[in-house]
């Protein structure tokens, strides 16, 4: 391959616990010459439904570490190679339709395919796809991934959308998940019309929190699902901020993704604290933009008209001190009926449909507000990270992207 060709970069959004572990010689493709990154975009599911199942899937199915990221291939037929919806023509050179090693945090596996440099291609959601087509005239626009139409491919679809890491060098990723809630009414109301005690829920219960089932359910050692769609919620900040941390990869290349039990305040002021580094420079730029956010929700009709749920702010800084947020994942947000709204700020009780995002965006701000200044030194490690990564090209050895 070109060195001098640009490889799209991807992370994928935690939805699993696990534990953080330094990121080893053996996991990457000597073949490639990459830049330490994750990805903008995040393995929400494809669809109310769908969304559902990646809610109860935890551990299970999900791609720990390296996956294989493959272009769309050409399949020899003398079809044209892409046929496009909504976008008209897409350059790809025969040596970038290849096999790909890439680093994720946590996901479902076949969520995403590499795409052009700078883009991604996720797996269709009609969903996030209306979600898409209605922001284009939205106040949150500038705030949203760029989207770039869908894409279809013998048979199968994906969105197109813009890698937010693109303008990063060795960049901090952290996944914040919005709201009160994760999960859909709608969702709830499904569970609940065969609440068979599940064993599988049960074991997952008690991974996480021994004393978390009751009596009757460790007798039966099982678990209904609507229960543990509720109970797993209590667990987080969720419950007590309105919004929960989903994972962070650092420019170090650690990655943790273990904040299942990350509830108070003051757990969650030092995750901040530690992934911030001491830069008070990123801690303005993020609270500069998390407040144009703010102001940008108040106003958005789109936001108003919909019950955003599983949507994440994705807060991304390099050494450099480039800093952005991004929203992200809109699988699950769903249009509310004609001439309702909502306010996304008062206490949810099932049937109002209310998600909590602006509580849970006024906790985050005031959390990063305070957050203590200890000093660069995380910074520093990153530019001399760099240095040696590029040291490390120079030989002719894969440096590090997920």
């Amino acid at each position: 391959m070109d060195e001098h060709i640009q490889v799209p970069q991807v992370t994928i959004t935690p939805e699993a616990g696990g534990s953080s572990r330094e990121m080893q010689q053996e996991d990457w493709d000597g073949t490639l010459r990459r830049r330490l990154s994750n990805s903008s975009v995040s393995s929400t599911g494809s669809s109310a439904v769908e969304s559902e199942d990646d809610l109860l899937s935890d551990n299970e199915s999900k791609s720990k570490g390296i996956i294989t990221l493959e272009h769309l291939v050409d399949s020899g037929e003398s079809k044209p190679w892409w046929k496009l919806k909504t976008i008209v023509h897409w350059p790809f050179s025969a040596s970038q339709r290849r096999k790909l090693n890439w680093v994720q945090l946590a996901g479902h596996k076949g969520n995403f395919k590499a795409a052009d440099a700078g883009t991604i291609l996720k797996k269709f959601s009609e969903n996030e796809m209306q979600c898409f087509e209605k922001l284009r005239g939205d106040a949150l626009l500038p705030f949203v991934p760029g989207y770039h139409g869908v894409v279809e491919k013998d048979g199968e679809s994906f969105l197109h959308m813009n890698d937010l890491l693109a303008s990063f060098d060795l960049p901090n990723v952290m996944d914040c998940k919005m709201g009160v809630r994760t999960y859909l009414e709608e969702e709830l109301v499904r569970a609940r019309e065969k609440p068979k005690p599940r064993e599988d829920l049960y074991k997952k219960m008690v991974e996480v929190d021994s004393e978390g089932p009751t009596p009757q359910e460790h007798s039966q050692c099982g678990v209904t699902k609507p229960r543990y769609m509720q109970w797993r919620e209590t667990m987080s900040s969720t419950n007590t901020l309105g919004f929960r941390i989903e994972g962070i990869k650092k420019c170090d290349g650690t990655c943790r993704t273990d904040f299942k039990k990350t509830r108070s305040k003051q757990d969650v002021l030092l995750v901040f604290k530690d992934f911030v580094g001491g830069n008070a420079d990123i801690i303005k730029s993020y609270l500069s933009r998390l407040t144009e956010i703010q102001q940008a929700l108040e106003t958005s009709q789109f936001f108003k008209q919909h019950e955003v749920i599983g949507s994440s702010l994705l807060f991304i800084h390099d050494h450099t001190g480039n800093a952005q947020v991004w929203i992200i994942d809109f699988g699950k947000t769903t249009a509310l009926p004609e001439g309702q709204m909502l306010k996304h700020d008062i206490p949810w009780q099932e049937g109002n449909r209310e998600d909590g995002y602006l509580w849970g965006l006024e906790n985050l701000i005031h959390t990063l507000e305070s957050v203590n200044i200890e000093g660069t030194g995380e910074e520093t490690l990153c530019s001399a990270s760099k240095e040696n990564n590029q040291t490390s090209e120079t030989d002719g050895e894969l440096t590090f992207d997920p």
